[in-house]
C-alpha cells in the first residue's frame, strides 16, 4: 500500500490546505470545467476532520518574549467545515460564495481553542462553449476578511501565513484575490479528467501563492463514481528555495460519490499526507508567528496532516426558465421536450394526439402513423401476416410466418440460393452452390467429399484428400503432405508447422533432445539445450556478472562471490566469515583489531591445569567480549573444552562460569549459549557470534 502511495505522490508533498471541497457536481476538491445550467441553484456543505492524532505543532511552541517553550499532547482535535452556494446565471457564467467555519480544541496554556468563521469567499465562474471533448473555463473568487483573528492554532490555507511576521488561523487578516483556469477531459462518458491551475494574491496580508490540482473521475454519471486527486498550494516566495518548496501543501485525496436521486450527492474523502510516509519531524514543516494577547508565540505546523477524513452533502435546484421546443412549458416541467413546433401539447408539454389516429401520443407506440391509416389499440399500423411491414405498405400481404422479408414485405434471399434469410443457416453460399433445406452447401470445404461421409469438414481449398476427406499426412506427422517441408519425420516426433522438428527455443537443439526448451533468444547453449556455464557455478553465462568465478567458490543469484559478512573480502577468501558490521579487516578479512576479532579474544582466555576460574590476565578478554556485545547486536555462542581424565566435568564446569559472568553483566541465555565439550579440541575457550544485526 504505501509503494502505491509513494508512486502517487512522486511529484509533490501533500497539504494540509484547504483549497475547497465539493464546489461542483463533479470532483471533490479539484472541481470540473462545467458550469452550471441557466437556473439551477447548488448548495453543497462539507465537514472535515484533521485531526491525525498527533499535536497541532512539531516539537511544541515558544514563547518568544520569555524563551519559555511549551510542550503539546495528542489530543488536540482540528476540524473545519463550509456552506456553499452557487446559481448558473446564464449556461456559461456561474455565480457563488461560501462561508467557512474552523474549530479547534484546547491548546496547552493557550487560550486560542474554539468554534469561529472563515473569509467570505465570492465566485465568478464563466465558461467557454467549445462542443469538444474538452471543457475550458475561468473562475475569480474574492475572499473578504470575515475571518475570527484571535481563535485557531494552525492555518488552514497556505495564504494566511507571513513571513517572520503575526499569522491567523483562520483568516488571511485582509482581502484576497485569485485567478484559476479549469480544463475537463471528458473520455468517452467514462473518465472525468479535471485539471486547475491559478494565483492567489493577498495585498500584503499574507503570502501570495500558486493553486493547482489534478483529478481523474471514474464513472462520473454512474450510482457511484471513484475519485483519484492530487491538489494543492505553493507559496510564490518558497519558488526558489528547493528544500522549502517540498514543505509546501499538497494533497493526494482518493474518494467516491453517491449520485442519489433528485439531484442529491454524497461525498466521502480521505487527505493522505506526505507525514504519512515521511514522519513528522522538525523542518518538514512551516513556521508560524501568532499574538495570543499580551504574548507572541512562535511555533512549526506540518504542512499536512497524515490523514483528514471528508464529508460532504450537495443538492441542485431547477428554477430554469428554457422552453427549448417553444411549446409554452418550460423544459424542466416538459415530459416530452421535442414537440413539433406548433402542435397543441398539454399541461406537461406533449402532444394530445400529434398523428391524430385516435391514440394519444403518451400510449401511442406509433407516434407517427400517416394520417388516414388504420390503426390497432396501441397505435400501430395492422399488419396481419406479422412480418413488420404494415399492410398498407406490404407487397406481399400473405407473407408465411417466420419468413424474412424486405422492405416490401416480400421473401428476403440475399443470397439468391432459395432459402429465405430467417431460415439459411450459411447465408453466403453463392447462386451457383446446391445446397439442402438449411441453405448450406452439401460439399462446404469443396473437397470432392460430399458433407455426410466427409470426415474433415472443414479441409482448406487446394488440399489432397483422402476417401474420408481428410488432408494425406504420409508420415503421420499432423501436418498434411501438400505444406510438409519434411515429409518424412521419424514416429513420434515432435514437429513444427512446416512438419519439421521443432525446436521451440529456437536454439538450434530439437525439443526431443532439449533439456532447456525455454532458453531465451540468442543465448549460448551447450549440446543439451541449457545455457552455457564455463565457470561451473550454477549461473549461466548469459545471467552471470562475474563469469570467471573460482571454482567451488560460493556465489549469489548474479554469479558473483558472496560476502556473507559484508566487509570486501569474499566468502570463499574470508578466513573470518563472520566479522562485526563497519569494522576494517585485512586481505583476510580479519579484523585488524584484535579487540574486534572473536577468535583472537578467545585464545586469551586461559586456565591453570584442572581450575575451573581463568587466569587473572583473562578477564581483560571477557571485558573485550562484553563491550563487543554492548556495542554490537548479536548472540553469543561458547564452547569450552579441556584436557586430562575429567576433561568433560572440567569443561562444564569452566562454560558455567564464563556464563555466570557474563549473566551479571546482564547477557542470559537469551543472547549466550554455552556447550562443554569435554576434549573434544585442544584446551581452551571458541566463540562464536550469531544472528549478528547488520
Amino acid at each position: 500500500m504505501r509503494k502505491l502511495v509513494t508512486i502517487l505522490l512522486g511529484a509533490a508533498t501533500l497539504l494540509h490546505a484547504q483549497v475547497g471541497i465539493a464546489r461542483n457536481s463533479h470532483g471533490l476538491r479539484v472541481p470540473s470545467a462545467y458550469t452550471l445550467k441557466q437556473g439551477f441553484i447548488y448548495f453543497s456543505g462539507y465537514f472535515e476532520n484533521i485531526s491525525d492524532g498527533e499535536p497541532l505543532a512539531i516539537d511544541g511552541y515558544t514563547d518568544v518574549n520569555t524563551g519559555e517553550r511549551f510542550e503539546l499532547d495528542n489530543s488536540a482535535v482540528a476540524s473545519g467545515g463550509a456552506f456553499q452556494i452557487s446559481y448558473g446565471a446564464f449556461d456559461f457564467l456561474e455565480l457563488g460564495f461560501s462561508i467557512p467555519f474552523y474549530y479547534e480544541s484546547k491548546v496547552t496554556d493557550s487560550k486560542l481553542e474554539g468554534l469561529a468563521p472563515g473569509d467570505l469567499q465570492g465566485t465568478v465562474k464563466a465558461s467557454l462553449p467549445l462542443n469538444l471533448p474538452f471543457h475550458l473555463s475561468f473562475e475569480g473568487n474574492l475572499y473578504f476578511p470575515t475571518g475570527t483573528k484571535g481563535r485557531g492554532f494552525s492555518p488552514r490555507r497556505a495564504w494566511f501565513i507571513k513571513d517572520n511576521d503575526e499569522s491567523y488561523a483562520y483568516t488571511t487578516g485582509g482581502i484576497a484575490l485569485s485567478g484559476i483556469s479549469l480544463l475537463t477531459f471528458d473520455l468517452f462518458g467514462l473518465v472525468l479528467w479535471n485539471n486547475m491551475g491559478g494565483y492567489l494574491s493577498t495585498f500584503g496580508n499574507g503570502s501570495d501563492v500558486l493553486l493547482w490540482g489534478s483529478g481523474f473521475e471514474l464513472f462520473p454519471d454512474k450510482l457511484i463514481s471513484l475519485i483519484a486527486e492530487v491538489s494543492g498550494e505553493a507559496r510564490v516566495n518558497k519558488m526558489n528555495h528547493i528544500g522549502k518548496f517540498w514543505n509546501e501543501p499538497a494533497r493526494f485525496t482518493p474518494g467516491l460519490r453517491l449520485h442519489l436521486p433528485r439531484k442529491t450527492d454524497i461525498m466521502f474523502g480521505a487527505d493522505i499526507g506526505i507525514d504519512f510516509l515521511r514522519g513528522r519531524k522538525s523542518g518538514n514543516g512551516i513556521e508560524v508567528v501568532r499574538t495570543e494577547k499580551d504574548r507572541t508565540i512562535k511555533y512549526e505546523v506540518p504542512s499536512t496532516h497524515e490523514i483528514s477524513v471528508v464529508f460532504a452533502l450537495s443538492k441542485v435546484l431547477d428554477f430554469s426558465w428554457k422552453d427549448s421546443d417553444h411549446d409554452g412549458v418550460v423544459d424542466r416541467m416538459d415530459m416530452c421536450p421535442g414537440s413539433t413546433f406548433g402542435v397543441k401539447v398539454n399541461n406537461r408539454g406533449c402532444p394530445v394526439d400529434e398523428d391524430q389516429d385516435g391514440i394519444l401520443n403518451i400510449v401511442d407506440d406509433c407516434p407517427n402513423t400517416p394520417f388516414g391509416i388504420d390503426v390497432d389499440f396501441f397505435g400501430c399500423p395492422f399488419d396481419e401476416d406479422l412480418d413488420k411491414v404494415p399492410d398498407y405498405l406490404d407487397k406481399c400481404p400473405k407473407t408465411p410466418s417466420g419468413t424474412a422479408v424486405d422492405r416490401d414485405g416480400c421473401t428476403l434471399d440475399s443470397d439468391r440460393d432459395g432459402v429465405d434469410d430467417n431460415n439459411d443457416l450459411c447465408p453466403d453460399t453463392s447462386p451457383e452452390e446446391q445446397v439442402n433445406t438449411s441453405g448450406c452447401p452439401i460439399d462446404n470445404d469443396h473437397d470432392g467429399v460430399i458433407n455426410e461421409r466427409d470426415k474433415c469438414p472443414e479441409t482448406p481449398a487446394g488440399r489432397s484428400v483422402d476417401q474420408d476427406g481428410c488432408p494425406l499426412d504420409f508420415d503421420h506427422d499432423g501436418v498434411p503432405d501438400d505444406i510438409d517441408q519434411c515429409p518424412n519425420s521419424a514416429p513420434d516426433e515432435l514437429v513444427d508447422a512446416s512438419g519439421c522438428p521443432a525446436d521451440q527455443d529456437k536454439d538450434g537443439v530439437p525439443d526431443t533432445k532439449d533439456q532447456c526448451p525455454d532458453t531465451p533468444n540468442e543465448i549460448s547453449v551447450d549440446r543439451t539445450g541449457c545455457p552455457s556455464d564455463n565457470d561451473g557455478d550454477g549461473v549461466a553465462d548469459y545471467l552471470d556478472k562475474c563469469p570467471n568465478t573460482p571454482t567451488q567458490a560460493p556465489v549469489d543469484t548474479i554469479g558473483c562471490p558472496k560476502d556473507s559478512d559484508g566487509d570486501g573480502i569474499a566468502d570463499y577468501l574470508d578466513k573470518c566469515p563472520d566479522t562485526f558490521p563497519d569494522v576494517l579487516v585485512n586481505n583476510s578479512g580479519c579484523p585488524y583489531s584484535s579487540k574486534k576479532n572473536l577468535n583472537s579474544i578467545a585464545k586469551q582466555i586461559r586456565y591453570r591445569s584442572g581450575s575451573v576460574e581463568p587466569l587473572n590476565s583473562s578477564y581483560t578478554a571477557l571485558n573485550d567480549v562484553i563491550e563487543l556485545m554492548r556495542r554490537y547486536e548479536f548472540n553469543l555462542e561458547i564452547e569450552v573444552s579441556a584436557s586430562g581424565p575429567n576433561a568433560q566435568a572440567v569443561s562444564e564446569a569452566r562454560a558455567g562460569h564464563l556464563y555466570d559472568i557474563l549473566k551479571i553483566k546482564g547477557y542470559d541465555e537469551k543472547r549466550v549459549k554455552i556447550k562443554a565439550v569435554g576434549n573434544a579440541f585442544a584446551p581452551g575457550v571458541k566463540f562464536f557470534a550469531t544472528d549478528i544485526k547488520r
